[in-house]
């Protein structure tokens, strides 16, 4: 406003200045017309050119001060500019989502970080609404219209996202109101933190927890069932030699030998269930091992046709036990040819997480085709990845949280310890296992194993 005001106290002076001098003007003009020969009074003569100087050196600092004007209104474009732009990379360099939205609810700010969290782009989102940003049921626009509403606002607040592509998404977030130097809110900021591999890590602790307790409690079981078992079996066979001549009475001893082998089977698996897995790591050929654990798969079920797609590029070897990863890998191949009992297709995939592409701002373009980039800091550890789709009879979703259960299973044969027995040896690799999966659409297991830091 001060500048805006000595800018028309400028202009006002040069209105009345102009006036002045067409006055002085025509002044000087008439006196210069007068006969040279006669005599101007030297009085006169000096107020004619004190007032002629006055004026001109009044145009001189109007000018001066036109000068120094310009100056100090490109210097404070140069300043905003930079501050500008010194804001701009510091939303640019902080790894946590930030995202301002002003008094009408329209979105002014959206750094680089909170488009790699919530995979938007910055153009697409830039003035329009939450709802038209995200969708009506996202939690982010929830939590905006209540700071709106009723002025309440969140602190550190762990949340899931939802969204296209933001499956099991968590943050950390934030709300807070924006205001000016004078207190007056200008609107709503929210920052938010990616949760979802610190969560992720939290809750693999967790299991690994529950199942060491629980391998150790089965392991005792087992073993007192294996101790009762071996004297109820030893009691039947002697039973068994003294009724040789009553053929009802061996069928029945014979059907209760056939399932006490039965039980020995499922203690046997309890066992080693139960016992702790130490991975001998060495490094290894993961396409030779998926191919033998396949092999051994197919030859297990000659009868069912199945559409087999691999793609598996050489990659550096990766860091496992051999015994261990075959038998994870095969239990999964397994799964998926038992999901087709009329045949059906299988896909394996093998993607190295190696990042390719970094730029000499420190980031990895993750998303090159939409332009999003992630700071380098973010990365997730090196490893591979081997994606096992199958076109089988699909995993109900109220029944996806127990499949990696010990004795959970949904076939009328089995003990429901082959995919507890997966999650346990990725588990143990410091890898990880996710399931993807449509009710009569077949099912993806996701299967990550991180390089070792020499690789």
């Amino acid at each position: 406003m001060t500048l805006v005001a000595f800018i028309l106290g400028i202009m006002g002076a040069g209105v009345a200045l102009y006036f002045i001098l067409r006055a002085v003007l025509t002044t000087r003009k008439g006196l210069l017309s007068v006969d040279e020969t006669k005599d101007i009074p030297t009085t006169k003569k000096e107020n004619v050119e004190f007032v002629i100087d006055t004026f001109s050196t009044l145009i001189n600092k109007l000018k001066e001060k036109e000068e120094e004007l310009e100056r100090l209104r490109s210097h404070a474009e140069n300043r905003a500019s930079v501050a500008e732009i010194y804001n701009e990379d510091i939303l640019r360099s902080v790894g946590s989502g930030v995202i301002t939205f002003n008094m009408e609810r329209k979105i002014t700010t959206f750094n680089h970080a909170a488009e790699r969290i919530l995979k938007k782009r910055r153009e697409d989102v830039l003035g329009l609404s939450c709802v038209g940003a995200f969708g009506p049921d996202n939690t982010l626009c929830i939590l905006l219209e209540e700071a709106f509403s009723s002025g309440r606002f969140k602190s550190r607040q762990e949340i899931e996202l939802q969204g296209k592509g933001l499956t099991n998404t968590w943050v950390g977030l934030s709300t807070s109101p924006l205001k000016d130097k004078d207190g007056k809110q200008l609107g709503i900021i929210i920052v938010f933190t990616d949760l979802t591999e610190i969560r992720m890590l939290r809750e693999q602790g967790e299991l690994k927890k529950r199942l060491a307790m629980l391998g150790e409690m089965s392991g005792g079981i087992a073993h007192e069932f294996r101790n009762s078992m071996g004297t109820i079996l030893g009691f039947v066979k002697i039973l068994s030699k003294s009724l040789k001549e009553d053929e009802s009475a061996r069928e029945v001893i014979s059907t209760i030998i056939t399932e006490i082998n039965s039980m020995d089977l499922i203690i046997k698996e309890l066992l080693n269930y139960g016992k702790p897995i130490a991975p001998s790591l060495a490094h290894v050929d993961l396409n030779g091992i998926v191919r033998k654990a396949l092999d051994i798969t197919i030859s297990n079920s000659p009868d069912i046709k199945l559409d087999i797609d691999i793609n598996a590029p050489d990659l550096v070897p990766v860091y496992a036990d051999e015994v261990l990863l075959r038998q994870a890998l095969q239990n999964i191949f397994q799964n998926a040819v038992e999901s087709m009992p009329d045949g059906g297709s299988l896909r394996i995939e093998i993607r190295s997480q190696k990042p390719s592409v970094i730029s000499e701002a420190g980031v990895v373009s993750a998303y090159p085709e939409r332009g999003i980039n992630i700071p380098k800091s973010d990365i997730r550890g090196e490893g591979v990845d081997i994606l096992i789709s199958d076109t089988g009879m699909g995993i109900p979703k109220d029944l996806m949280e127990k499949i990696f259960l010990p004795f959970y299973t949904t076939k009328p044969r089995g003990t429901g310890m082959g995919l507890a027995l997966v999650h346990k040896i990725i588990l143990a690799h410091g890898g990880t296992i996710k399931v993807e999966s449509r009710e009569g659409a077949g099912t993806t297991f996701k299967v990550y194993l991180p390089w070792p830091q020499s690789c």
